[in-house]
């Protein structure tokens, strides 16, 4: 009975282990078909987008010229222009052509876009342009050329004004519910108003990013501030000199003449790297040129910073810790040896030979090591000031 009923226990316990088993492996097979099908459509997803992408690259390409458009102009002048835009894909496109303010410029000098029912800033300048509003299509690398007209109201405020002409995939309407996404690029107007114009600048700000370096390699930063009413370029040189006064390279400031909007500010920044040796304290000097030719102004600012390489700093370092090290144990050794010596001899050989010596030779060398430090301070006053 007792052979019976365990022979019956293991029985089911086995049984009972192959309905995991495949228990198990039917979960397996399952999870393992679900993880497929995931993937798949994973992969079906990414080649959609990738094609769709690319799709969209190859059907959407579009040039318009001039990209700039700088110019004064009296209150009450009607100044007429042409644009041509060209289809730079390899299939037949509808444009449409879209009016904008441009409310001021970034630091990487991408336009901000004046937003719909933002307050007016006195700079608009979409409303004098006049343009067709019809789809304009164009073949496969064909240009077509736009005229267009720009009218300067008679009580336009003196100052600059500034707006654009954009190429759109998308009708104007749509603009104007905030569906439009279909931008692509366009040409920038800037009209300057003859009057009594405020043209000014001023350096908020002229900086590297570090104090001190190991190598010459420094990223000058200079913040430009228009409180004007006009659109100002400042470029000029920036110099660098070293601990003597030596001027040892000159850049050039805002070298692309990127525009600073009226009421804002703008960075530029500029990196200096030389391969020629550069130790000590450097002085960097950047005057800034801004103004109508004839009336320029120029704006200066300084600021200094340390070039200090370690692979020339550390092995001086460590030969003055060495020889500080070597007189302090040789004072030490001197002054031992000078004591054993008076203690052999008495006190009274001492005193007769501290008078007949006058100075002694531990006198003289802290003479000297006075002296030696006294010269490396000088010296070092002398780079490094």
């Amino acid at each position: 009975m007792c052979g019976c009923f365990v022979y019956y226990v293991t029985y089911h316990e086995v049984v009972r282990g192959r309905i995991c088993i495949v228990q198990h492996t039917y979960m397996y097979l399952r999870m393992q078909s679900i993880a497929w099908h995931v993937v798949h459509a994973l992969l079906l997803f990414v080649a959609f987008f990738i094609y769709a992408h690319s799709a969209s690259a190859q059907a959407v390409g579009v040039q318009i010229l001039p990209a700039i458009i700088e110019e004064p102009a009296d209150p009450g002048a009607v100044l007429q222009k042409t644009f041509g835009i060209r289809n730079v894909s390899q299939v037949e496109q509808t444009f449409y052509l879209v009016r904008r303010d441009i409310a001021g410029v970034r630091d990487d000098a991408t336009p901000i876009f004046a937003e719909e029912g933002m307050e007016p800033t006195g700079y608009e300048l979409s409303s004098w342009i006049s343009v067709t509003e019809e789809p304009l299509t164009i073949a496969p690398g064909a240009t077509m050329e736009v005229p267009v007209t720009i009218t300067v109201p008679a009580n336009a405020t003196p100052g600059s004004h500034f707006g654009g002409i954009f190429t759109s995939v998308e009708p104007p309407r749509l603009r104007q519910t905030g569906a439009a996404v279909g931008y692509e690029v366009g040409s920038i107007i800037s009209i300057r108003v003859r009057g009594d114009v405020i043209e000014t600048a001023r350096i908020r700000s002229f900086s590297t990013d570090k104090l001190v370096y190991g190598s010459p390699n420094v990223t000058f930063t200079t913040r430009v501030e228009n409180p004007g009413s006009v659109l100002i370029r400042p470029r000029g040189p920036l110099e660098i000199f070293n601990m003597f006064g030596t001027r040892v390279d000159i850049m050039t400031v805002n070298d692309s003449k990127g525009g600073v909007f009226p009421g804002t500010t703008r960075a530029y920044e500029t990196i200096w790297t030389t391969d020629e040796l550069a130790i000590g304290r450097y002085q960097g000097v950047v005057s800034l040129i801004y103004g109508e030719e004839g009336r320029e102004t120029t704006v200066s600012s300084t600021v200094s910073f340390w070039v200090l390489p370690a692979n020339i700093i550390l092995p001086i370092v460590g030969i003055l810790a060495f020889l500080v090290v070597a007189v302090y144990f040789g004072v030490r050794l001197h002054i031992r040896r000078t004591l054993d010596g008076y203690s052999s001899r008495g006190v009274r050989t001492v005193y007769r030979g501290r008078r007949d010596s006058g100075i002694t030779r531990l006198t003289m060398v802290a003479i000297g090591m006075l002296a030696a430090v006294t010269i490396f301070l000088i010296g070092l006053l002398i780079v490094f000031a």
